[in-house]
């Protein structure tokens, strides 16, 4: 398969308001939780009120304006460019990142981008607070906007300094407009000219 439980979504659409305001290219940012059947291989059993509200089809846990909520993998898919990157981190990591995140499910949005503030995230908040500090995992916050955060982007430089990351997949940007794009040495060229000049 292509995805994996813990794999973080970067995603874009070309024509979305939140574009102009948010950095650069790639602005938003998911984590996958994976399909029942994945979760349940890997340990993670989502609290009965989760499921009860949102059903078994839910394998995405991202923050939007609604707040932090579950979707389905088709809606968070429904995008104009996808990166998929993968943690470089074992799958007991990965079953602790899954089980301690889906616990913000249900708070706000959050407008002011504090990320010390716990009780509202923002998109790339859930992949913070997902894997800060599990095992080998530690983002360094840069600012932001005049505030410490961890961009999407700053998350794609991770991966492209073969660090926490490894990007596994890309499309909707030059060099893979139309077709998935995972081979290594072609999709990082790509992903790197995709929001990086010169």
């Amino acid at each position: 398969a292509l995805l994996r439980p813990g794999d973080v979504l970067i995603t874009r659409h070309d024509h979305a308001a939140s574009n102009l305001f948010l950095p650069g290219f790639w602005p938003h940012a998911a984590l996958y939780i994976g399909t029942p059947g994945e979760r349940k291989a890997l340990g993670v059993d989502l609290p009965p009120d989760i499921l009860a509200r949102w059903g078994e089809e839910i394998s995405v846990l991202e923050a939007d304006k609604e707040g932090v909520l579950f979707r389905r993998l088709q809606d968070t898919l429904a995008v104009d460019s996808l990166v998929v990157l993968r943690p470089r981190c074992e799958l007991d990591v990965i079953a602790q990142a899954i089980t301690r995140v889906c616990r913000h499910e249900g708070k706000g949005y959050n407008f002011d981008f504090d990320f010390f503030r716990g009780d509202r995230l923002v998109c790339t908040e859930v992949v913070y607070r997902a894997y800060e500090g599990l095992g080998e995992m530690h983002f360094q916050l840069s600012e932001h906007a005049g505030r410490p955060a961890l961009s999407a982007e700053d998350i794609i430089d991770l991966a492209l300094e073969g660090r926490l990351f490894e990007a596994v997949a890309l499309f909707g940007v030059a060099g893979c407009r139309e077709s998935l794009l995972t081979e290594g040495g072609k999709l990082r060229a790509c992903l790197l000219r995709s929001y990086r000049s010169g």
